[in-house]
């Protein structure tokens, strides 16, 4: 199986990392990043920052995980390629037609867009859920202060204050996923999954008494109720990212490999 990664951040690397380590199917051809001499470490002929070089590899999967204008600058031509894309950056899903683009390049070409669970569970029971009558679905996006650093909320908000229950939003997820594209894109994939990005409620909360991220799903419909919850260590170098998520997309490349597979 041949995957191309788009971006070589904290959850491509570990991806990378895990997979280079086990005897496997699994090889990665191309790496696209935006600077090759930042990755001298890696085999010349494996990292790229020139587009046309990447795209002249046939994979089977492409990666992405380098952030919203990737994925508005490659995606496209991803499935023209006719392979696969597997996505992080899910709120660059809100842009209606972006996302229509890509739709209508994967029928026309037969690739698939691929949304990983990646760093928010419950998703298995909320989309079967919406096969019957979803009411409503709330997701609260809580994470640690240093999170937020880097984002519009250091410009609308003295984050230095630490305030412990500082609410940064409070809408819909199709409004609170363009305002902070690196922090919640784990809130479209939860609307995509169920109400969609305009009937699905969004809070992000910024906790200074919190040093991981805590992220709550409450969904009700003719089917009941459930309420998931998760705590997750963010990586070190990525206060804005779950270690869990690169956990995900490990178990995600292994199903697409796999004769035996739980959890489709």
């Amino acid at each position: 199986m041949k995957i191309g990664l788009l971006g070589f951040g904290a959850i491509n690397q570990k991806v990378y990392q895990y997979f280079s380590k086990i005897n496997t199917n699994i090889r990665f051809k191309k790496i696209l990043v935006r600077n090759a001499k930042k990755y001298n470490y890696l085999n010349n002929n494996l990292i790229t920052d020139v587009p046309d070089i990447f795209f002249e590899e046939k994979f089977d999967y492409v990666l992405e995980g380098a952030g919203h204008d990737a994925l508005f600058s490659h995606g496209p031509q991803v499935l023209k390629n006719q392979s696969d894309i597997l996505i992080t950056s899910t709120g660059a899903l809100t842009d209606d037609s972006f996302f229509e683009k890509l739709i209508s390049l994967s029928t026309k070409y037969n690739s698939k867009i691929m949304i990983p669970s990646a760093g928010i569970g419950a998703l298995d029971i909320l989309t079967a859920s919406s096969y019957g009558k979803l009411n409503e679905v709330n997701i609260t996006v809580r994470k640690n202060t240093e999170a937020w650093f880097g984002t519009i909320a250091e410009k609308k908000f003295d984050l230095k204050n630490y305030d412990e229950n500082l609410v940064l939003f409070s809408g819909t997820v199709r409004e609170g996923a363009k305002l902070y594209p690196q922090n919640v894109n784990i809130s479209a994939t939860v609307a995509l999954s169920g109400l969609g990005l305009d009937k699905t409620n969004l809070k992000i909360i910024s906790d200074s008494s919190i040093k991981t991220h805590i992220i709550t799903v409450n969904a009700k419909g003719d089917f009941g109720e459930f309420n998931f919850e998760e705590n997750v260590i963010p990586y070190e170098e990525n206060q804005k990212t779950g270690k869990i998520v690169s956990l995900a997309i490990i178990k995600s490349i292994q199903n697409l490999s796999s004769n035996f597979v739980l959890g489709t």
